[in-house]
């Protein structure tokens, strides 16, 4: 009998160590899979003595206050006008002329004059954007 063992204990060693290796590989892929502790962030020390003074409030612009920092109101007047009458800004960087099949982007500018027109190229609107 104790021949018998000894003829199968490579094979026994082989399968003991496969199991061993397969357990530890199986923790191993469960210890990452688990949320990692992180300690609390460290609050420092505050000197009640030490006074903090409030920094200015920045000086307010009244045009970015009423939301026209582009001009838009001082146009109102060109409304129900023709895009081509005398006055009306020109397309650039800071201009842009939408008619009904325009295509743009909408990203929001507000120093950006958005000129609206309809189909017959009448101004129907002045906005910031």
């Amino acid at each position: 009998m104790r021949r018998n063992l000894i003829g199968r204990l490579p094979d026994l060693l082989s399968k003991l160590m496969k199991n061993t290796f397969l357990a530890l590989l199986a923790g191993a892929a469960l210890m990452a899979c688990s949320p990692a502790s992180e300690p609390a962030p460290e609050t420092p020390a505050v000197d009640p003595a030490a006074s903090v003074e409030p920094a200015p409030a920045p000086p307010v612009d009244p045009a970015a206050a009423t939301g026209d920092e582009c001009g838009a109101s001082t146009h109102a007047a060109l409304i129900g006008k023709p895009l081509t009458e005398p006055g009306v800004p020109a397309e650039g960087p800071s201009v842009r002329h939408i008619r009904p099949d325009s295509q743009v982007t909408m990203d929001f500018s507000p120093t950006r004059l958005n000129v609206h027109v309809d189909a017959a190229g009448m101004i129907t609107e002045f906005r910031c954007g």
